[in-house]
């Protein structure tokens, strides 16, 4: 009957560490989201470039694929990318490892007139980030987002 009581008991231990690590890394991944729709806003690269790996995915609204975190920037200094407002709801997270995946969705007001966005238009879109931790760094590596049909 002991046997079973320390395995329950090492088992529910386990459980609560690793619960309290994913409450750790949770905060810390709303913290980047956070900081990186702020930087978007405010155009402020160098936050990106820490907060986004250079090898950065993204499977963008304007129906394409982008080769690294420069490419993105270039399309924020080409005004592409570059709104009034952005709100992000993170829904959901998953934790694997070294790997956190978030989903959910946001609201942009475009600033500029682009072949996607009218400029002062609302737009909604869902997204998913996955970011990794890279020698202690968590950094964005992939992203999807999509225009929710009006």
């Amino acid at each position: 009957m002991s046997k079973y009581f320390f395995s329950i008991a090492f088992l529910i231990s386990t459980l609560s560490i690793c619960a309290q690590d994913n409450s750790k890394i949770e905060a810390e991944i709303r913290a980047l989201e956070l900081a990186g729709a702020k930087a978007i806003l405010s155009g402020d690269t160098n936050t990106l470039k820490q907060n986004w790996a250079p090898e950065l995915l993204v499977n963008s609204p304007r129906n394409e694929t982008t080769a690294s975190r420069d490419s993105i920037l270039l399309l924020q200094k080409a005004g592409i990318i570059d709104y009034s407002a952005y709100d992000k709801v993170i829904e959901r997270m998953q934790f694997q490892e070294d790997i956190v995946i978030t989903m959910g969705h946001e609201t942009l007001i475009a600033k500029n007139n682009s072949s996607i966005a009218k400029a002062g238009q609302v737009y909604k879109r869902r997204f998913t980030n996955i970011w990794m931790n890279k020698n202690g760094i968590w950094q964005l590596i992939a992203r999807h987002a999509s225009i929710i049909c009006p």
